[in-house]
C-alpha cells in the first residue's frame, strides 16, 4: 500500500496532570506566554504521525482520544480548598478544561483523589494501571494503528511492548523542562521531564520542547498553531 492510500488510525492518550503541567509552563514560564490551542495540538499530532508513518495527513485520522486524570470528590475538594473562592476557582478551571476536551471529542477518564487524613495533601495514585489496561485492550481490539502518549512516567514503558505485540506503534510526546518557581522558602528550581526509558522504548520518540523552541524561532506554521491566538 503506497502513501496515497495508506490509512493510519491514531489514538491519543493524555496523562492529564502531565499535560496541564506542561501547558502551565508554556503559559507562565516560557517566552511564548500562551496556553496550548487544542485544535492545533491535535493537528500537529496528525502531521507528525503522517510523516513518521510515510502516509498523508488526510489518511491519518484521530479515531480515539482519552484524558486520564485524578479528580477531587466533593468532600475532598472542600478539605483541600477550605477557602470558598479558591474552591470555586479550582472547579471553574477544571470545567473550562473539560469543556475544551469534550468539544474536541476527548473521552474523560477520571479516578478519585483521596487526601491524607493528617496533612490533607493528595495521596499519589498512579494512572498507569488504567492507562495501560485501556491501551492494551484497544490494541487487542484493533482500534488504532499508532498510539500517541502525552505523558512522562517511566512505568509507561511497559505498555509499549504490550502494544507492539499486537503490531501497533507507539509515539511519545516528551518534554524536558526546567523553571524557577516561588515558594514560601524562596525561589526553587522545578522540573517537568519525560522518562528517558519511556522515550527510548517508544517506536517514535518526539522531544516536543526542542521542536517547539526551534519552530517558534523559525515561525513554523504547525508550531505556531500549537498556541492560542498565534496564527
Amino acid at each position: 500500500m503506497n502513501m496515497d492510500t495508506k490509512q493510519t488510525r491514531i489514538a491519543i492518550f493524555f496523562d492529564g496532570s502531565f499535560f496541564l503541567q506542561v501547558n502551565s509552563f508554556y503559559k507562565h514560564n516560557h517566552s511564548v506566554g500562551k496556553s496550548f490551542f487544542f485544535s492545533g495540538f491535535m493537528d500537529y499530532i496528525r502531521h507528525k504521525v503522517a510523516h513518521q508513518e510515510h502516509s498523508k495527513y488526510v489518511h491519518c485520522p484521530v479515531v480515539e482520544s482519552i484524558w486520564f486524570k485524578g479528580r477531587y470528590a466533593a468532600n475532598a475538594l472542600e478539605s483541600r480548598f477550605p477557602d470558598p473562592q479558591k474552591r470555586i476557582d479550582a472547579v471553574n478551571s477544571e470545567r473550562k478544561t473539560e469543556d475544551s476536551l469534550v468539544y474536541h471529542g476527548v473521552k474523560l477518564h477520571y479516578y478519585p483523589i483521596h487526601l491524607d487524613n493528617e496533612t490533607q495533601e493528595p495521596l499519589d495514585k498512579s494512572i498507569n494501571v488504567q492507562f495501560t489496561a485501556e491501551a492494551v485492550a484497544a490494541a487487542a481490539q484493533d482500534r488504532f494503528d499508532v498510539l500517541v502518549i502525552m505523558g512522562g512516567d517511566g512505568e509507561l514503558q511497559h505498555l509499549v511492548s504490550k502494544v507492539n505485540f499486537f503490531g501497533k506503534r507507539v509515539m511519545v510526546l516528551g518534554f524536558n523542562l526546567t523553571y524557577e518557581a516561588e515558594t514560601m522558602y524562596g525561589p526553587k528550581r522545578k522540573f517537568i521531564r519525560s522518562s528517558h526509558a519511556l522515550m527510548e522504548k517508544a517506536n517514535y520518540a518526539v522531544w516536543m520542547d526542542r521542536i517547539i523552541d526551534e519552530g517558534l524561532a523559525n515561525d513554523e506554521r504547525l508550531i505556531m498553531g500549537l498556541f492560542n491566538n498565534m496564527i
